[in-house]
C-alpha cells in the first residue's frame, strides 16, 4: 500500500508540473520485452514431477502515456507517466507441439524521469530511473486455456534504468528508442517460481501539445 501511495503521488506532481512545463505531450509505442525469462527453473508447467524449465519464446506489448519536458541549453529533463503493456511467450520442452504452451501477461504504471543531453539538430542521448507499480499479472496455458493470476506472485514494484536516443522532428513531433534495464527481480521471493528482471527495448512516438 505504501508503495502505491508513493507512486501515485509522483504520479500526481509529474502531472501537475507538466501543467508548467516548458512542453508536454502525449507519447505511444511498442514494447520489445527482452528478459531471458524462466519460470521456476525446477519445475514446468505439464510435468510432474517438475523436471525442466520454462524458456521464453517470444514477446510484445505497448505503452501509451503522457510527458512533461523542461530544457535548459544543452540538457533536459522529462519527467513522464506511462500504462505499460507486455506478454511473454514460454515453451514447455515436455510438450512436442508448434504452438506456445503458455504466456504471461502484466501491465504495469511506469514513471521514467529522464536526462536528455542535446546534441545540435534535436539529437538526444536519454539516461534515468524508472519506477513501476504491477497493476495486474496473470498466467495463461494455452493447451487448456486455463487463466491463472499471478500477481501475487510479483512484486507490487520494481525499479529499472532506461538508456536511449531520441529526435526531436518539427511540428511538436519527437521519436526515440530507449532500453530499459532492469536492475531489481520482479518475483516475490516468498514465492521462489521466477528469476527475472523486467528488461526490454522501447521505441516510442511523442506528441508535445505545449511548446
Amino acid at each position: 500500500m505504501k508503495n502505491k501511495l508513493n507512486i501515485l503521488i509522483l504520479g500526481l506532481l509529474i502531472t501537475t508540473g507538466s501543467l508548467m512545463a516548458q512542453e508536454f505531450g502525449i507519447k505511444v509505442g511498442v514494447n520489445i520485452p527482452t528478459s531471458n525469462a524462466i519460470i521456476n527453473p525446477n519445475a514446468t508447467l505439464n510435468a510432474s514431477p517438475p523436471s525442466s524449465p520454462l524458456t521464453q519464446s517470444g514477446a510484445s506489448g505497448y505503452h501509451a502515456g503522457i510527458f512533461a519536458k523542461f530544457k535548459f541549453a544543452f540538457i533536459g529533463i522529462s519527467p513522464e507517466l506511462q500504462y505499460s503493456f507486455q506478454i511473454i511467450d514460454f515453451e514447455d520442452p515436455n510438450i512436442i507441439t508448434p504452438d506456445k504452451n503458455s504466456s504471461q501477461e502484466s501491465a504495469y504504471l511506469d514513471l521514467p524521469i529522464m536526462l536528455r543531453f542535446y546534441l545540435p539538430g534535436g539529437l538526444n542521448f536519454q539516461l534515468g530511473p524508472q519506477f513501476s507499480y504491477l497493476m495486474s499479472a496473470k498466467q495463461i496455458t494455452h493447451t487448456t486455456d486455463a487463466e491463472t493470476n499471478i500477481k501475487d506472485e510479483l512484486l507490487n514494484s520494481n525499479i529499472s534504468i532506461n538508456l536511449g536516443i531520441g529526435w526531436d522532428l518539427p511540428f511538436g513531433l519527437d521519436v526515440y528508442g530507449r532500453y530499459n534495464i532492469g536492475i531489481s527481480d520482479v518475483n516475490d521471493p516468498a514465492s521462489a517460481s521466477t528469476a527475472i528482471q523486467n528488461s526490454m527495448i522501447q521505441i516510442s512516438l511523442a506528441y508535445s501539445l505545449k511548446k
